[in-house]
């Protein structure tokens, strides 16, 4: 997986100063199996042959969408397979995610995933994640908040990450990049029938799959899986079931029609987070305060009342459905159409009727022209409904005969996207240039009612609808100077739209409070990117640097003393960063190195200066720490060695940096509580027969202790994983 050089010497003497012996014996073990390799591929002849296969393993993974295909000659994708999904302890695809680095998980809010330093307030709207094609990006994120672990980890087939980019293909919010999540139901050419089992000292998990090819023409594949796990605080789990169900059907050697259907139910109780100090003084055995709940009224107009620990509930269940048809109309034209439905429901709160009902549908139409030898044009047209509903008791009033009643307080938001876009890409000896253009219209919604009161009593209300166009644009250029070695540059101008929370400011208008659509423009970037792929010596190596540019980044405002909270373009944000992949595969020996490295300052706009000035003695310096919950450094090292044809190990070191919580120079609770972190995983894996594998290992080896931040306001964190085993067992038919 690709990653990035240290920036510096004095860095590097910095970070093996904070590595204790157990660390260094590791990456002692590790740069000794590099230069072993290395002196070993001195002595070998070179051989072309083995250079194009050593390419193609670590850069020219192809795949199974034919956007990112387009993608490929001039912007780096991390392809992480199958096998390294699930045979090293990863549990969700959180954990899978965590291992990336570039690729923050948690540190801006409990199930947040952050690409290419979006921060505090700006990773969650600057992400796009596609399942099966299909988009899944989540429509809102309060109150509640939930996460992507929507598939369990057997049940993928890949995930491939496109870091910083993507607007023409994607739309909205690729600032940070796309997650392209595909599971083993997407293709179906090959359905295997299995199952397997895993303990680990969290829980345990179990599956199975039924498929096969019926004929020349159909083929089917059935899953069912289970998670029982334990979290982290006394008294917290996280289970869940899976269940899914495909049928491909291929018309002709040509046209092929694919539906699949999924389901997951998950009950879980958590603790989001917990403060420094409770950390500190409880550890694991922390448990919330009892709490008193009002749940409803009696037949005498009397309040239900009931002492409940304050254990969040995690309860979700989402259906999926999508339809897939592939024509290869010509030799030279190409036809993919994808629609799909989504429902379902999460709650991550300790009220049980505080759920947020949503609803996804779309259809995505692909039409792929190679009109000159390696040369085509991708025609795209998108459409995405999605729609959410907040709707729950707010507050218990009194009627005028002394009983109690429920008042409701409604949140509704409705989103709807139509694109056209194109992208060319024109080849031209050892050259390539590609020029894209998406043209795309956001029609957001709202409808609420809830919190607070106008001047005559009325509850804060308002509805209302906003058109917003905006246009993408992608430019780039690659020279393949030799078979094994290409540079590329690229150009993209792309945008995000508010999200549900800020498209509606809470202002007053004509002296009373209300919902109103938010004045504040969508967000521009300007991203710039060169790279080199190549294999130099006896490794591949693949180096790209970029910078982006936000000159009107958006900021949610709640500012006390002023009755009302409003979207502001109140930042321009110039962020910039490098990354740099290696691998060296000599013999039985295989080794992956990668390294992150990112950095960013923000600064007011015009309106955020004069803004901010209104605000006068209250007034916080958002821009004097740089990008906040960003880490600078972030370093990822695999060795992976090859016993026999049937019997392979592997170590990885993880190093991920410290970072800002919120401001640098902010007096902080937790200071010497969150801090670097460096983790230690390593497994074996075992193939004694063709349709047998058993894999065990141990995830934080060393059992290093580390936290997340979430929120300045109640200095609260998120612990991470520890030490755990793991030991699993797999068969295919």
């Amino acid at each position: 997986m690709p990653i990035t050089f240290i920036s510096s010497a004095a860095h590097t003497k910095r970070l093996t100063a904070q590595w204790s012996f157990k660390h260094s014996a590791v990456m002692a073990a590790l740069l000794m199996a590099c230069c072993s390799a290395q002196a070993q591929n001195a002595r070998m002849d070179e051989d072309p042959a083995s250079d194009d296969a050593i390419e193609l393993k670590t850069t020219y993974v192809r795949p199974e969408y034919v956007e990112i295909e387009r993608l490929r000659e001039t912007k780096e994708i991390i392809v992480i397979p199958k096998e390294d999904i699930v045979e090293r302890g990863n549990r969700t695809i959180s954990d899978v995610l965590e291992g990336v680095p570039g690729v923050s998980v948690n540190t801006s809010g409990w199930g947040s995933i952050d690409l290419r330093g979006q921060g505090n307030d700006t990773a969650n709207r600057n992400l796009q994640v596609m399942l099966d094609g299909a988009p899944i990006t989540t429509l809102l994120n309060h109150p509640h908040s939930t996460n992507y672990d929507v598939v369990p980890v057997e049940e993928l087939e890949r995930i491939e990450i496109i870091p910083g980019g993507g607007s023409v293909l994607y739309g909205s919010g690729t600032a940070g990049g796309v997650i392209n999540i595909t599971t083993n139901l997407r293709s179906m050419k090959d359905p295997k029938t299995s199952a397997f089992g895993e303990w680990n000292s969290d829980g345990y998990r179990i599956g199975a799959s039924v498929g096969a090819r019926l004929n020349e023409k159909f083929s089917f594949l059935g899953t069912a899986s289970k998670i029982d796990r334990d979290l982290y605080f006394k008294n917290t789990y996280r289970n869940s079931n899976y269940y899914s169900a495909g049928i491909r059907w291929d018309l002709t050697e040509k046209q092929s029609l694919t539906l699949r259907a999924s389901r997951l139910e998950e009950d879980s109780q958590f603790i989001k987070t917990a403060s420094a100090r409770n950390i500190q003084k409880y550890g694991k055995d922390y448990v919330p305060p009892w709490t008193t709940q009002t749940v409803g009224v009696d037949e005498n107009g009397q309040l239900i009342k009931r002492r409940v620990r304050g254990y969040l509930n995690g309860d979700r269940a989402i259906n999926s459905y999508n339809l897939s048809y592939a024509n290869d109309l010509t030799d030279r034209l190409h036809l993919t159409a994808d629609g799909f439905y989504s429902d379902g429901y999460f709650s991550n709160n300790q009220f049980g009727d505080q759920i947020i009902d949503q609803e996804s549908k779309g259809l995505k139409l692909k039409l792929d022209i190679d009109y000159l030898e390696g040369s085509d044009l991708l025609l795209g047209f998108d459409y995405t409904k999605q729609s959410a509903d907040f709707n729950y008791i707010g507050s218990w009033k009194k009627d005028s005969s002394g009983k109690f009643y429920g008042e409701p307080y409604s949140f509704l938001y409705d989103k709807t996207v139509i694109a056209l876009y194109g992208l060319n890409t024109l080849k031209w000896g050892d050259f390539s240039f590609t020029q894209g253009l998406r043209r795309e219209l956001t029609k957001w919604g709202y409808d609420k009612t809830g919190w607070g009161y106008d001047k005559t009593g009325n509850r804060i209300a308002g509805a209302d609808t906003s058109d917003r166009w905006n246009t993408a644009l992608e430019l780039s250029a690659a020279w393949r100077y030799r078979d094994t070695g290409r540079i590329y540059a690229r150009y993209e101008r792309g945008y995000t739209v508010p999200d549900g929370l800020m498209i509606a400011d809470q202002a007053v208008v004509n002296g009373d409070r209300v919902y109103k659509i938010t004045n504040a423009e969508d967000e521009k970037y300007d991203m710039y990117e060169i790279g080199l792929r190549d294999k130099v010596a006896f490794s591949t190596v693949s180096v790209s640097l970029w910078m982006s540019n936000t000159n009107n980044q958006l900021y949610r405002m709640y500012v006390r003393g002023l009755s009302d909270a409003r979207t502001l373009n109140l930042l321009q944000t110039r962020r910039w960063g490098a990354d740099v992949s290696l691998q060296q595969t000599i013999g039985r020996l295989t080794l992956t190195e990668s390294y992150s490295w990112l950095k960013g300052r923000s600064d007011y706009t015009s309106a955020g200066s004069r803004f901010m000035d209104e605000v006068g003695k209250d007034k916080i310096d958002f821009t004097r720490s740089g990008l906040q919950k960003v880490p600078q450094h972030s370093l990822s090292v695999l060795a992976k060695y090859d016993f026999t044809d049937n019997f392979s190990g592997d170590v990885r070191y993880t190093y991920y940096g410290k970072y800002n919580n919120f401001l640098s120079d902010a007096e902080k609770e937790t200071d010497g509580i969150v801090k670097s972190r460096q983790i230690v995983d390593t497994s074996l894996h075992f193939k004694p027969w063709e349709h047998l594998e058993i894999y065990a290992g141990v995830t934080n080896l060393f059992n290093e202790k580390y936290y997340d931040y979430v929120s300045i306001g109640s200095w609260s964190l998120i612990p991470g994983r520890e030490r755990t085993y793991f030991v699993g067992l797999r068969g295919t038919y």
